[in-house]
């Protein structure tokens, strides 16, 4: 019918509209400065741009001055990355839009090689920060889930009744369900909020405790899970060998998740954040370059970042591409590499070589 051909051409466009965006993103390796700085910094100025450059000092490189529209096309893309999935949707990240002269120019001071040209000449850099101790944020998590909550009804099961009065102390003024295009979500009880909390300090390693005691005491707790999780398996495994202990143990044997440090979880789920941002800049024309070849205390330093708590896995850069002459050829990084262009991107492995079907190596045949 034509509602079905409709959702298909619909379909249709958006996975080309996808691939386009997929296929066109690419490191930038330089940006178009969009406004030379003028003395004193003053823009009204009716000196020209070249004639600024000539009477600034050279010795010491100055930030360009940032085009608004990219910047806030750029904050639009921050805003659209928050649809990251990222584990019990605790969002363990922070990110700081530098955009201004003076503070390109301060983080550009601890970025490596072309990276300070990169951050000087780009209109804005998000610099990422995993957070290692998101369990810290547990009240702060609890009314950010009740106050997306429909209100529990009157009609509930009784499993639900105990959501009621943390639901009615915590968020007084609601009395009216929310839609479902809202992405609301079923009131959880008092009990399901602090197994949520559990588990997401669990599985991120970021208990809130004193940093002299967090890091070996989730240090113990992951060796401790590890040990547990071997005898699991070999238990498991033993069963299926040996009818005596099946019928001693004549259920599964509960496995365990296999946990990561605090600053692996944190930065696994800050990178797929940092992807859908990259992507979306590319939808909106805007040139991108990830980068970590940076001195990270430095630009916590700068950026007033609290120790202890942010890692840095990458920044990214974004702006306009350089304009190159016809005869200008593509530029290579400070070891050599060429990272592509619009419209002449960098190679990639053969598929063969990074997928694989079933198992590991066997060759995904699927014709």
């Amino acid at each position: 019918n034509s509602n079905e051909s409709q959702m298909n051409l619909n379909n249709n466009n958006l996975m080309d509209g996808f691939d386009t965006v997929v296929n066109r993103r690419y490191a930038c390796t330089r940006f178009q400065r969009y406004q030379e700085p003028t003395p004193n910094n003053d823009v009204n100025n009716n000196v020209e741009a070249e004639d600024s450059a000539k009477t600034t000092n050279t010795a010491v490189p100055q930030a360009a001055i940032s085009d608004q529209s990219v910047v806030k096309a750029a904050h639009k893309c921050l805003a659209l990355s928050q649809r990251a999935p990222t584990g019990f949707n605790a969002q363990p990240y922070r990110v700081i839009l530098v955009h201004s002269k003076e503070d390109k120019e301060r983080l550009s001071q601890y970025c490596l090689g072309r990276n300070a040209d990169r951050v000087r000449d780009s209109d804005c850099t998000a610099v990422f920060l995993a957070d290692r101790e998101c369990g810290r944020d547990g009240k702060r998590y609890t009314n950010f889930l009740v106050d997306n909550m429909d209100p529990p009804l009157q009609n509930e099961d009784d499993d639900n009744d105990d959501a009621r009065p943390l639901f009615n102390s915590m968020a007084p003024s609601t009395t009216v369900a929310k839609t479902n295009t809202s992405r609301t979500r079923r009131p959880l009880s008092s009990k399901a909020l602090f197994k949520l909390r559990a588990l997401i300090m669990l599985f991120s390693s970021g208990y809130p405790l004193p940093r002299f005691l967090n890091v070996p005491f989730s240090w113990g707790v992951r060796t401790a899970v590890s040990i547990l999780s071997f005898f699991a398996r070999c238990l498991q495994s033993l069963r299926s060998r040996f009818r005596i202990l099946s019928k001693l143990f004549p259920s599964d044997v509960q496995l365990l998740p296999t946990l990561s440090s605090a600053e692996t979880w944190a930065q696994k789920n800050t990178m797929l954040a940092a992807m859908i941002y990259m992507l979306a800049c590319t939808s909106r024309g805007l040139a991108t370059c990830p980068m970590e070849g940076i001195d990270a205390a430095g630009v916590r330093k700068v950026l007033g970042v609290p120790r202890g708590r942010y890692s840095i896995p990458l920044i990214v850069c974004a702006g306009t591409p350089y304009r190159r002459s016809v005869n200008e050829v593509s530029e290579t990084d400070d070891v050599g590499m060429s990272h592509g262009d619009d419209g002449n991107f960098s190679p990639r492995y053969k598929l063969d070589e990074v997928v694989f079907g079933n198992a590991f190596g066997v060759a995904c045949d699927l014709e």
